[in-house]
């Protein structure tokens, strides 16, 4: 019984080890727009190529991915719910060239920070790609009231001292 448990494992073993193995590698493309001509990317956690060619229109060039022919994702404004920032492909013939486009009016569209997979082919190892976009260039933020109080104060104090300056020379 003893040779046949033995023998039984060794039949397993083997079976498990002929399964082919794969491990795909996860690759990401991470976008950041910090303003209206600013905008960076990443792949790999490498710089990519950004050329700003307008107010919130940028080209990536050539990052290591072939982008699939279908690509036109959206991602909402962070600070309008009634706009997009828009991820597409330049053309079928430029496969690793994408335009990138903010401030479009539109809706629906990815959450602000999300990571949309399948969107090409890493061209060395073969994985797939997923772009995450940040649209940190929109996002609300409140104002300074301390420094805001603080000048106004400075310009009232400025005010009053002219205005009692004139009250002086004028007797």
């Amino acid at each position: 019984m003893n040779a046949r448990l033995a023998a039984f494992a060794v039949v397993i073993a083997a079976a498990l080890a002929a399964q082919p193995m794969r491990a795909t590698a996860i690759n990401n493309l991470v976008i950041t727009e910090n303003s209206s001509t600013s905008l960076t990317a990443t792949y790999n956690g490498n710089p990519a190529t950004v050329i700003n060619i307008g107010p919130d229109l940028w080209i990536l060039a050539n990052p290591g991915v072939f982008f699939n022919d279908t690509i036109d994702r959206v991602w909402t404004e962070p600070d309008n719910a009634a706009g997009i920032n828009n991820f597409g492909r330049v053309g079928p013939s430029l496969g690793d060239v994408v335009d990138i486009q903010s401030d479009l009016s539109g809706s629906g569209g990815n959450p602000n920070g999300t990571t949309v997979p399948n969107l090409g082919t890493d061209s060395t190892n073969g994985g797939s790609v997923s772009v995450t976009f940040f649209d940190n260039g929109d996002v609300a933020t409140a104002a300074d009231t301390g420094s805001t109080l603080g000048l106004l104060a400075l310009a009232l104090a400025a005010l009053a001292g002219a205005s009692r300056l004139r009250s002086l020379q004028s007797t």
